[in-house]
């Protein structure tokens, strides 16, 4: 009926796992084709990739929102730190005050200061600056 035919594969078709489209030239010089065959094993390749990829992408998202996580815990903690180191010099300098107070040349320094008091037989004076006429005013000559 048909007539002797010569099948050719290519080794690389068969290394793929296809037979691909192959000419076969028949008596009368007329060429068919055969279709391509897809073997069952191809889906069973992809489906191990996908899953691996599936992970990839998904710890990949999980690192990320870990890392920015990580990223703002260390910037609230250096803007804990800055506040701290500022309390602790707050808390020496009102140490040191601390320490003046129980000082009694301090606690007369300021009386005589901040409430203006004197001892006794000492005269305290105000000195008053002299009034500077201001620009808006010309002087009269």
């Amino acid at each position: 009926m048909w007539g002797r035919t010569n099948i050719v594969f290519s080794l690389f078709d068969l290394v793929e796992g296809y037979i691909m489209a192959v000419p076969i030239r028949q008596r009368n010089k007329k060429i068919v084709y055969f279709p391509k065959v897809k073997t069952a094993g191809n889906k069973k390749k992809k489906l191990p990739l996908l899953l691996l990829l599936f992970a990839l992408l998904y710890f990949t998202a999980l690192f990320a929102c870990q890392y920015w996580r990580l990223f703002q815990l260390r910037r609230s903690l250096e803007t804990v730190q800055a506040e701290i180191e500022k309390v602790k010099m707050q808390n020496e300098a009102m140490s040191r005050e601390i320490e003046r107070l129980h000082s009694p040349s301090y606690l007369e320094q300021l009386a005589r200061e901040d409430l203006g008091m004197v001892r006794s037989g000492e005269l305290l004076f105000f000195l008053q600056e002299k009034d500077k006429p201001s620009d808006a005013e010309p002087e009269a000559e």
